[in-house]
């Protein structure tokens, strides 16, 4: 008797087992990895399920990524884009979509990063922000950030867009750069958080993943702002 039980118990867990494991082999099929290798496809993107962040992300010492401190991530899609539009002058730019996990005071963050390749004239290069509110804080724990920025005051911006936050280390020069095309650009986008630094412009929306549908979209729209912002 106890041995029939034994072999009973025996089997239900094998079959649970096998339960568990064809769950996961039929939950990857339809995963997030394999929508997003097929978006990168269809933008002839490449591709990988990890990555870590390069040395020029790393030397542009964003906010997010200085604050997080992870050096990796999930679901890197890199290469060049240009829009389908005949309209747009600028040559194809590098882009890199990432999903980036972020452990703050409030718990656990997971967004999409979007960064494109934006070289700006000489008079605009210090690096900025451009934030609807201040959602990170770095504490007594985290590495001191020691970036000049500047927060440019009300008298210096443009009243459609006084309810956001704008730092920049020259920010007389950004204040000029805030022409209306640019200005229409963000009152369409009031979620994103924007950064600048190094060449690369930073696109993101605090805990929130881009559905891989959704890139098409993102992409043209930051490219259409970096294409503003060297105007």
């Amino acid at each position: 008797m106890t041995l029939l039980f034994s072999l009973v118990v025996s089997l239900l867990v094998i079959l649970v087992m096998a339960a568990v494991l064809f769950l996961l082999m039929s939950a990857n099929h339809n995963s997030r990895s394999a929508k997003l290798r097929q978006q990168a496809d269809s933008l002839k993107l490449s591709y990988r399920p990890y990555a870590s962040l390069s040395r020029q992300v790393r030397e542009a010492q964003f906010q997010i990524i200085e604050i997080g401190q992870f050096r990796h991530f999930r679901h890197l899609l890199e290469g060049h884009f240009h829009p389908d539009d005949t309209t747009t002058k600028n040559p194809p730019c590098n882009v890199n979509l990432l999903d980036y996990s972020l452990v703050y005071e409030a718990g656990t963050a997971n967004q999409t990063l979007l960064m494109l390749s934006c070289p700006l004239d000489n008079h605009l290069n210090g690096r900025f922000r451009i934030q609807p509110d201040n959602w990170l804080n770095a504490d007594v724990f985290s590495e001191p950030i020691t970036h000049n920025l500047v927060q440019l005051q009300h008298g210096q911006l443009h009243e459609e867009i006084r309810s956001l936050q704008i730092f920049s280390e020259t920010p007389g020069t950004l204040a000029s750069k805030l022409n209306h095309s640019v200005r229409q650009w963000l009152l369409a986008h009031p979620h994103l958080h924007i950064e600048w630094s190094h060449g690369i412009l930073l696109l993101y929306r605090p805990n929130h993943l881009l559905a891989a549908e959704d890139l098409p979209a993102a992409l043209a729209s930051g490219y259409q702002l970096a294409e503003q912002l060297q105007q």
